[in-house]
């Protein structure tokens, strides 16, 4: 569709439609990427095919919306080159080369849809934020689609409360941590929105929207990373106000906390949904697996030693330090370029009694364990080059350059909890790696 308009359309014309398409449209993405993983099996079951489809669809209209004159910006794009080529190129020593050089793929259409949306937007201040108010639109969708499933369907959009945790709200997303990921990018956006507008009330709902997903998921991470990500909005601003703001953010991420201890954990576990035990054991023999799983025998006492409660704490690490502990352990095999790029999953292997996950939960062990240190390295060289273009943009436009750097800080203190940043199909990618890469021209005039 988009090619056929570039072809039937004026170039003016064709560009006035595309400054209201494209925006639309990144925000359907955040949407598509949020169905892929939804509380909803049968909204998950399209979202996975309709989050490739929209962003097939970004990469072209960004295309078309960055001529006649395509400027990308340079430092970032050899950034860019430089982790997605090492991540094509341990394809030639994965432990799963047909998956890491998919996953390779991915990143390198993302982040070559990134760089022509920086490029669309070069010295075109009204572009730029047409795109954050676009992911900002897709967000709220996202939370208020988390609404209509917790009013038609409660058990989906609430994880029930156990004996380790209260009950938490994951609305539209897989897990209460996945959609908390997703708000905590996009309050950086909100905040912004909320200083920048005129009339304030849609988007001081919005950032109600995001704030409020946020303390209702219990996720203490995601909660962490959208104050420091609003903090960066409002003290990258001018005159006393910011102080004010930065005292009412703080304000609001400590009442945030006090509600996340409100709830309190079950006296007994939910009934759990039978599950086939596995062959019987043969006679004279016991099924140690029944009593002493394999899955969890980390940090489990020996048989007859009891089962002591998994209790979570808000100040509590949930099990994650055992788990990066363990995928510590094993990047040390392979320090230097690791694994594969996207073998996290299959790398890591969960056997701790106090962690329940199939990543290690942390971007920046998991990138360990796929890339090494070179690709950790890389990772951090692309997020300084974007944060150093961000802090020349605050001379130009300071406005647009705080919200970009607000959405970099909250993205990188989220990836201390998340592994999200190299995942193309996460919930939060899209939202995270848009913004940022738009650092890299939103000063150009």
């Amino acid at each position: 569709m988009v090619t056929i308009l570039a072809r039937v359309l004026p170039p003016a014309a064709r560009q006035r439609l595309l400054d209201r398409f494209v925006p639309l449209l990144a925000g359907a993405t955040v949407v598509a990427f949020a169905a892929g993983s939804s509380s909803v099996p049968r909204v998950t079951s399209v979202g996975h095919s309709l989050r490739w489809a929209l962003l097939g669809a970004l990469l072209a209209a960004a295309a078309v919306w960055s001529l006649p004159r395509v400027r990308l910006p340079r430092v970032p794009l050899a950034a860019a080159a430089v982790l997605v080529g090492l991540a094509v190129l341990s394809t030639a020593w994965s432990v799963e080369p047909r998956t890491t050089f998919e996953r390779a793929v991915s990143l390198g259409i993302l982040f070559a849809t990134c760089l022509l949306l920086a490029a669309a937007v070069a010295g075109r201040p009204d572009r730029a934020a047409a795109v954050l108010n676009g992911l900002l639109s897709g967000a709220v969708v996202v939370g208020l689609l988390g609404l209509v499933v917790l009013v038609v369907a409660h058990g989906d959009a609430v994880t029930p409360a156990s004996t380790e945790a209260a009950a938490r709200y994951r609305g539209f997303g897989q897990d209460p941590n996945t959609v908390a990921l997703l708000f905590a990018i996009a309050v950086p956006i909100g905040t912004w929105a909320v200083a920048t507008s005129r009339r304030r009330a849609v988007p001081a709902v919005c950032l109600a929207v995001c704030v409020g997903t946020i303390v209702a998921s219990g996720s203490r991470g995601a909660l962490a990373a959208a104050a420091v990500g609003a903090l960066v909005v409002v003290l990258a601003a001018t005159g006393r106000r910011r102080l004010v703001a930065a005292a009412i953010v703080v304000a609001v991420a400590g009442a945030g906390a006090w509600i996340g201890t409100l709830p309190k954990a079950a006296a007994t576990n939910p009934t759990p949904p039978a599950v086939h035990a596995g062959p019987a054991a043969k006679p004279g023999y016991l099924n140690a697996e029944l009593s002493y799983p394999l899955s969890a025998d980390i940090g489990q006492p020996l048989p007859g030693g009891g089962q002591p409660p998994v209790t979570r704490s808000f100040f509590g690490s949930s099990g994650r330090v055992d788990a990066w502990r363990g995928a510590l352990h094993e990047v040390g095999r392979r320090p230097v370029v690791g694994h594969g790029f996207g073998t996290e999953q299959a790398v890591f292997v969960d056997r701790y009694y106090r962690f329940v996950g199939g990543l290690p939960e942390d971007s920046y062990i998991g990138l360990a364990l796929q890339l090494g240190i070179v690709g950790v390295l890389a990772l951090l060289a692309l997020a300084a080059v974007l944060a150093r273009a961000g802090l020349r943009a605050l001379k130009t436009q300071r406005p647009l350059a705080a919200a970009g750097l607000g959405v970099l800080a909250a993205g990188l203190v989220a990836a201390i909890v998340q592994s999200y940043l190299y995942s193309v199909g996460n919930i939060a990618v899209a939202a995270f790696w848009i913004p940022v890469f738009l650092l890299g021209t939103v000063a150009d005039v």
